[in-house]
């Protein structure tokens, strides 16, 4: 089993708009632009933000591994319970772990976002 967690305080993100189209994909952009409040959207894009970023640490996906946030995409069930895809040198790290899933659990406060993966 591996795992990877990672956490962002809303205040370190900026420019909010140019983040979200740095680091997301089509759908995850259209998912966070739904939420009406400006605040509502920050916390979601540093929830998205600290998915990829988990998914990374658990996958042993580190600066010099060519991975991009491209690479795991966070999608939702219609229950609203969050999983993710994995595209490219995400996916190849999965297969090469030899892992049969991948799981996320994701969470935001006033002032912060937090994201843990596990494979197994």
């Amino acid at each position: 089993m591996k795992v990877g967690i990672d956490v962002l305080e809303y205040n370190k993100i900026k420019d909010p708009d140019k983040f979200l189209n740095r680091i997301g994909l089509e759908n995850e952009i259209k998912y966070i632009k739904e939420f009406k409040t400006k605040q509502a959207q920050i916390q979601r894009i540093a929830s998205l933000w600290c998915v990829k970023e988990a998914v990374f640490k658990c996958l042993n996906l580190g600066k010099d591994s060519k991975v991009s946030t491209k690479d795991v995409e966070l999608c939702h069930e219609s229950t609203g319970k969050p999983y993710v895809k994995l595209f490219n040198h995400a996916l190849k790290a999965f297969q090469k772990l030899q892992a049969k899933e991948i799981e996320i659990s994701l969470s935001h406060s006033d002032s912060l976002a937090i994201a843990i993966c596990i494979c197994k």
